[in-house]
């Protein structure tokens, strides 16, 4: 390895490498979090920081949030030359039992008053206070419109409707963003009992099979799946799922 050298160069937030050097730039600020004595948990992904706080009562939970922001800005932001903004704070309370709690339990953030909001992103997941994943479905399929669209621009403007190319794009973009962390709630033992929210993917899917096909909608989907080559979402949220358990299997043995 060779010797650690100062470079006093600028380099762009736009840069790919930004996004890795700031993931050591931020690093101490999680520590100090994380440091704290109290029940919480940090989620970090480059400039997106979530913090989850537990407790059986709202209001000690933005007591809690408060001690952590103090933290964040006179033990970190301070000596870091950082600021934060302030207009994209977001509280949620998360629970299934709603009447037992105070759900308008709101935080003040310097002038800022922190007000709860039903639905909230957590590293690219769209999240309800209830956890029932209907605020994510919806997303995936406000997002899915835009994929359409853009296969249809390729298929028209760019490849000229090759259909290797257009299967390619489907399985590595389209797919991957329906099933996004579906292996979470996906039950692998059910395959005849879909659950509602698969079954809603799987129309998705299939939508995007008759396009890429560019099959008539009388076309049964078994069929074009075979041609596709395309295994079901079942299918393919099984092997996800056997992707992630192995991987937490190599992670305990190591």
């Amino acid at each position: 390895m060779s010797d650690i050298r100062k470079i006093n160069a600028d380099i762009s937030q736009k840069s790919l490498i930004s996004l890795i050097l700031f993931l050591f730039f931020n690093v101490s600020l999680i520590k100090k979090c994380e440091a704290l004595k109290i029940k919480i948990k940090v989620l970090d992904f480059i400039n997106n920081i979530n913090i989850l706080v537990y407790n059986r009562f709202t209001e000690e939970i933005c007591r809690t949030l408060s001690k952590v922001y103090d933290v964040c800005v006179n033990l970190w932001a301070c000596t870091h030359d950082a600021t934060f903004a302030s207009e994209k704070y977001e509280l949620t309370h998360f629970t299934r039992k709603l009447k037992r709690f105070n759900m308008m339990t709101s935080i003040q953030i310097e002038s800022s008053i922190i007000k709860l909001k039903l639905d909230v992103w957590v590293l690219k997941m769209q999240l309800n206070t209830k956890l029932q994943w209907n605020a994510h479905l919806w997303q995936i399929k406000t997002n899915h419109v835009t994929r359409m669209l853009t296969l249809s621009h390729l298929e028209v403007f760019i490849w000229k409707a090759i259909f290797t190319k257009m299967r390619q794009v489907y399985s590595a973009v389209v797919r991957s963003e329906i099933a996004f962390e579906a292996s979470v709630w996906h039950q692998r033992d059910k395959k005849n009992e879909l659950l509602s929210k698969e079954r809603k993917l799987e129309t998705l899917q299939n939508q995007t099979l008759h396009h890429v096909a560019e099959a008539f909608k009388r076309i049964s989907i078994e069929t074009l799946k075979t041609e596709i080559y395309t295994s079901s979402l079942h299918v393919h949220l099984n092997i996800l799922q056997n992707k992630i358990m192995l991987h937490n299997c190599v992670n305990d043995q190591t």
